[in-house]
């Protein structure tokens, strides 16, 4: 019923202002829609000429694991999907909730994050779109699939490899670090590329991508590397039934346990609400996550079940 889906899953709209302002002038919306009234959502937040982007980030959750970040000037989307379905415009699963906003309503991404190629994390159509003109982070194997579409701005990494990328004089170093789940669009390329999570990381400050996973000890190992990261972003959803579901999708309490690993101090937990794709409740993600961070004894703030479209901004 669209009313309930309206109350219990209500769609936000991204802070455009904001989001342009952080954004180099060329990554700018060709639409004026930070002309816009602000959103009540933002009614609370510092004004945007306030905003210092070199001490914060931003971060807003537009579905699955598809997430908007900005971090000290550089643009980063990750495992985008914007399809109404999974697959297909006529097969797969479809969203609970309209998409939040459009590809072209946000800023130019610098780069994209692919944490493996299952259709709910790799939009074909968002690869046409954006093609050569931003560059792909993909795991080991994936290159290929992507040449075949035209699209060589690729960098392929395996698990523990870094690459460094300078955008506007600045340096990013971007990780591949291992996850446990599997790869696969059709019956015969299962397995044929690797899976990863993806760490973006500059002298102060660093992102954690981390698709999907099962919980295991590697993430002891991440954190061990490359911790504190200023934020995680975690799935929370897609985990019943446990006996099926347990080495390939994270529950709320395994991905407390994962930020706690990484030494995250935020974290947002993505991959739920948004396709139906195993036996929880929509709602149920977020009331378990709130029930294992008690038992953990994270702060309030520190790992939220994010609203659909709404941006978040984290000091650093």
């Amino acid at each position: 019923d669209r009313q309930i889906l309206d109350t219990e899953l209500p769609l936000a709209i991204p802070h455009f202002a904001l989001l342009n302002a952080l954004s180099a002038p060329t990554s700018r919306q060709h639409q004026n829609l930070s002309a816009d009234p602000l959103p009540v959502e933002y009614s609370d937040y510092p004004a945007v000429d306030s905003v210092d982007g070199d001490k914060s980030l931003t971060v807003t959750w537009l579905g699955q694991s598809t997430c908007f970040v900005q971090m000290q000037g550089l643009n980063i989307l990750t495992d985008p999907i914007f399809k109404r379905r999974t697959v297909y415009s006529w097969l797969g699963p479809e969203r609970l909730r309209p998409v939040p906003c459009q590809l072209s309503d946000l800023p130019h991404p610098d780069i994209v994050l692919v944490s493996h190629n299952h259709f709910d994390h790799l939009d074909i159509d968002v690869v046409r779109a954006l093609a050569n003109s931003v560059t792909w982070y993909v795991p080991t194997g994936l290159a290929s699939w992507f040449s075949g579409l035209g699209v060589t701005s690729v960098v392929e990494l395996d698990w523990w490899a870094e690459d460094t990328m300078t955008v506007r004089n600045r340096d990013y170093i971007i990780a591949a670090t291992p996850t446990q789940h599997w790869s696969g669009r059709n019956g015969a390329d299962s397995n044929k590329s690797l899976w990863s999570s993806f760490l973006v990381k500059t002298s102060s400050a660093s992102i954690f991508h981390c698709g999907d996973t099962g919980y295991c000890p590697v993430f002891d190992q991440v954190g061990a590397k490359y911790g504190p990261m200023s934020l995680a972003i975690l799935p929370i959803g897609s985990y019943e039934p446990r006996w099926y579901m347990c080495h390939q999708h994270t529950n709320p309490e395994d991905a407390v346990l994962i930020h706690r690993d990484l030494r995250a101090k935020a974290s947002v937990g993505v991959h739920w609400g948004t396709f139906m794709m195993s036996d929880e409740h929509y709602l149920q993600p977020p009331r378990d996550l709130e029930i294992a961070a008690k038992k953990y004894g994270l702060g309030l703030e520190e790992f939220i079940a994010p609203q659909f479209g709404k941006t978040y901004v984290y000091d650093l």
